[in-house]
């Protein structure tokens, strides 16, 4: 790469262009390019910073909403490296295109050297944050009102700097409102008296007018929070005044928005990844709940809560992870931490168990052995502690079954699809969803790749995968009435997960497994399905809906469950719903069964 003509780019692109030509070659030094070829997917997992150099790309949402269009000088992947926190974004290439790669370690070398390239980026994120609120509907929809009093500390400009330094101390406040004949001239901040006041050398008998800020953004009442922070993040303000019908209602500051969006799994995640102790990990595991019921406040769709969900789990599997590693000394050997099941497909509900697993580089041996079992220990204790807990089936790293090297699971995988007895089915419809938590993805790709390569179209494992998934039924009668049935406690009602979305799991998991498809979460397999022409576009959005339509029944009926004081359950008494919502859950069942009848006939008749 052409170290002159990188550094002439940068020099040309905010925020590099504030960068001497020696600090300019040093950051070029650094990077990496790639050609993106146009109708490529761009690679949005690699944790580092993208810069466009020629080209256009389209960044759609997880919802294949179009966010934005990247063209040159613009950037992307600093949301993961500002926050740990990977997107589900797709990132398309719409015209051939150059792209920079600039490593996480260089990135976060670069700002914490300089602040203004640091608070470019923050300011970036806040932007971006906003974006994604404003393409989504109701999400963490808080508005000024629910956050600010009726408070209003004002000074007249008249009055001088050691009078408002006194107000200030006095009603323990960072800022002043200037009023002037009941209106808003300005606004005063101990930022102000700082830098202003104290390193200008002026006198403590100086007046407000003479340092405030005059005529200061601010917000309406009745605007939403995310303006709030939009607004600060693009002008570098931390005290906004708030006005209610055009007069003055009090003040938000920035420690004000970070306190009302504590419930956002940002702020949450965020404080996981900076634990360090067994103890400050269970604090933030303590708020997964009312994560939660701010969800559903929220209206956030379930199968967005359930990713939300899914990523704090991670977080908190990864912070595990790290404290064992701190206790017991560096890994003697490569390693991936695996989930299977609902972690893996990003489904987890509220009453979740672990499914998870060790991917070795080397056999597990002597030392090697003796290390991984110790750290397992402390994951799945960790796990346990935190909430989410023991598998009932031993499906858990902490079992020596489950923590093999990667030729060793790959004999594992081969051993239960040439020879699929009842028990290797079972364990097909949870081993068959997997995703690294933690460690090497490479050694995690390996093992993928050769899973597929053992089922893409081989018919006598499908034909007893398909046929074991048809042993699951919806729970619908000869005349379309609901059959229902008893849990352990004598209760009646619809089992939503396995008489449901169970079925439609397995189905897009059947389908994916016949052609070589990747994608672990259920909705991107069917919608990858019908993408590739494998299922019928129509079909599979008729799936689509149906596992749509009972993630929301379950998650709903997990809410209500524990407002009352009780489990989580997924029996659903079709007695407290709607005539109108019977009627949908009768059509959703009717498409499953359809769906059953169509892989059937696909999978299992000519044998």
């Amino acid at each position: 790469m052409e170290v002159t003509e990188v550094t002439k780019f940068l020099a040309e692109t905010t925020p590099f262009d504030e960068l001497d030509t020696a600090q300019l070659q040093e950051l070029a030094r650094q990077m990496s390019v790639y050609y993106v070829r146009g109708g490529e997917e761009v690679n949005t997992d690699s944790n580092r910073l993208m810069i466009v150099r020629t080209g256009v790309f389209s960044l759609y949402s997880d919802q294949q909403q179009l966010l934005t269009k990247l063209q040159s000088g613009d950037f992307y992947g600093y949301q993961q490296l500002l926050t740990d926190l990977s997107d589900q974004d797709t990132l398309l290439c719409d015209e051939d295109g150059l792209v920079y790669w600039l490593s996480a370690e260089g990135f976060q070398q670069v700002r914490y050297q300089y602040k203004n390239i640091d608070l470019f980026f923050q300011r970036l994120f806040g932007r971006r944050l906003h974006q994604y609120k404003a393409q989504s509907t109701n999400r963490f929809t808080l508005k000024i009102i629910d956050v600010a009093k009726a408070r209003k500390v004002s000074i007249s400009p008249d009055a001088t700097v050691q009078q408002a330094a006194a107000m200030m101390t006095e009603h323990r406040v960072s800022s002043l409102l200037v009023e002037q004949q009941q209106k808003l001239v300005g606004i005063i901040t101990d930022r102000d008296l700082r830098s202003r006041v104290v390193a200008e050398g002026l006198a403590a008998e100086s007046k407000v007018s003479e340092v405030m800020t005059n005529k200061p953004f601010t917000i309406e009442l009745h605007a939403y929070l995310f303006e709030a922070v939009q607004l600060m993040s693009q002008h570098n303000i931390h005290h906004l005044p708030v006005l209610r019908d055009e007069q003055l209602f009090g003040m938000i500051t920035a420690t004000d928005v970070i306190r009302a969006q504590q419930d956002h799994p940002v702020y949450l995640i965020g404080e996981i990844h900076r634990q360090h102790s067994d103890d400050g990990i269970l604090q933030c595991a303590s708020q997964i709940l009312h994560l939660s019921q701010s969800l559903s406040s929220q209206q956030v769709p379930a199968h967005e809560a359930s990713h939300v969900l899914t990523t704090v789990t991670d977080a908190l599997t990864q912070s595990w992870i790290k404290l064992a590693i701190q206790r017991l000394g560096p890994p003697p050997c490569v390693f991936t931490w695996l989930g299977f099941g609902s972690q893996a497909r990003m489904e987890q509900g509220l009453n979740a168990d672990q499914d998870n697993a060790l991917l070795l580089e080397k056999e597990p041996e002597g030392a090697i052995a003796q290390y991984f079992e110790q750290l397992a220990k402390i994951v799945c204790d960790g796990l346990n502690e935190c909430g989410i807990v023991y598998c009932p089936g031993n499906i858990m790293a902490s079992n020596p079954e489950l923590r093999l090297s990667l030729k060793g699971w790959s004999k594992q995988f081969a051993r239960w699809i040439q020879t699929p007895t009842p028990e290797a089915l079972l364990k097909s419809s949870i081993f068959f969803d997997l995703r690294p938590i933690y460690g090497s993805k490479s050694l995690f790709n390996a093992l993928q790749q050769d899973i597929l390569a053992r089922t893409t179209d081989k018919a006598v494992f499908l034909y007893h995968l398909s046929h074991n998934a048809l042993k699951g039924t919806p729970p619908l009668g000869f005349f379309k009435t609901f059959t229902l049935e008893r849990d352990g406690k004598q209760k009646k009602g619809l089992d939503l997960k396995k008489r449901g979305l169970i079925l439609i799991t397995d189905l897009a998991r059947i389908y994916s497994l016949s052609k070589g498809i990747s994608a672990i979460n259920t909705r991107q397999r069917l919608m990858q399905l019908a993408q590739q022409k494998v299922m019928d576009a129509k079909d599979s959005q008729n799936l689509l809906d149906a596992f749509d339509v009972l993630a929301q029944l379950r998650w709903d009926k997990h809410q209500h469950d524990i407002a009352q004081g009780h489990e989580a359950s997924n029996l659903l008494d079709p007695a407290v719903l709607s005539g109108l919502q019977r009627h949908q859950l009768k059509d959703v069942f009717e498409v499953i069964n359809q769906a059953q009848s169509q892989m059937k006939y696909r999978f299992c008749r000519e044998l």
